[in-house]
């Protein structure tokens, strides 16, 4: 069975990959580009950091690459080892030989990734969708994952209706019929409504709207919301961290509510002036509430 493309042209290919370089020219630590064989394709991962230090794998929002923790890093690299990958699947570097299907494939691709870059235990950071699958690796690793900080999780904790009607549908549509006039302007506004008035980076604004441009998406696994028996598995502390700008959620306050009812002890904390990719919105509440929750005995 031939793999559905991850670019929906070698043109846009292209321009994600040029967008992509422009902010790896501008990575703010030396940094080494890893190729990871796995049963689901070749994965790529930027490494940065001190060799042997602790690892921090980093699980980025769907479509915004690897690039996204560009701000992120610096801060984390004082005193960790930093895997920011690019999840398989989207138009990203890396190169899937079949799509995922279940969280399962997930699970088993993520840890033949880690096994891949010799991690024996770790600490996950996963935006929205990295969020989800994050969790659900914490739920299967649980030996593994020492602590897990969620960004915004896609679903997880609660519904998320309005990125169907803002973002999924829209790219839907035009991945479908690129052609047809309006389409590939109402991309711009799915970003912009992500951004939620707030200031667009001047790097990594480019590669994410061109990813929703140009990148196809071949996954097969929607994004739901947990059971408090499904995250009573998850031994690892968790963090959650929320932008005051979120807009995915049906409603904010509702899903920081049913997240502390559904995990009994999770800490969370908002990012003002932050949106949907906080990391990229609001760099320096974010590295310090990550450097505060890890350092945490």
């Amino acid at each position: 069975m031939t793999t559905p493309p991850v670019f929906i042209s070698p043109e846009g290919k292209t321009e994600i990959m040029q967008a992509y370089q422009a902010v790896m020219d501008g990575w703010p630590q030396p940094y080494q580009e890893l190729k990871v064989p796995t049963s689901w394709g070749e994965t790529h991962v930027i490494a940065s950091g001190t060799e042997g230090a602790p690892p921090v794998v980093l699980l980025h929002a769907l479509s915004a690459t690897a690039t996204a923790w560009y701000r992120t890093v610096e801060a984390l690299n004082k005193t960790y080892r930093v895997y920011a990958v690019d999840v398989m699947g989207e138009g990203n570097k890396s190169t899937p030989v079949k799509p995922f299907t279940s969280l399962d494939d997930f699970l088993a691709w993520f840890t033949e990734v880690i096994d891949g870059l010799s991690i024996k235990t770790l600490y996950v950071v996963g935006n929205s969708y990295g969020g989800l699958t994050g969790a659900y690796y914490a739920m299967k690793l649980p030996e593994r994952i020492l602590k897990l900080a969620m960004i915004s999780p896609a679903a997880t904790i609660s519904p998320m209706r309005p990125f169907y009607i803002h973002m999924f549908i829209p790219k839907l549509l035009y991945m479908l019929f690129p052609k047809f006039p309006g389409l590939k302007r109402s991309m711009r506004r799915s970003v912009d409504w992500m951004y939620a008035g707030l200031p667009a980076d001047p790097l990594w604004d480019a590669v994410f709207h061109k990813s929703m441009l140009y990148g196809g998406l071949i996954n097969q696994v929607f994004p739901r919301v947990y059971t408090k028996e499904e995250f009573a598995q998850i031994k690892a502390k968790m963090l959650l961290l929320v932008g005051e700008q979120e807009k995915i959620y049906n409603n904010l306050q509702i899903a920081v509510r049913s997240a502390r009812e559904l995990i009994p002890g999770l800490q969370v904390q908002m990012i003002p002036n932050a949106h949907h990719v906080a990391a990229v919105a609001n760099p320096g509440q974010v590295n310090q509430a990550l450097l505060g929750f890890f350092a945490e005995a």
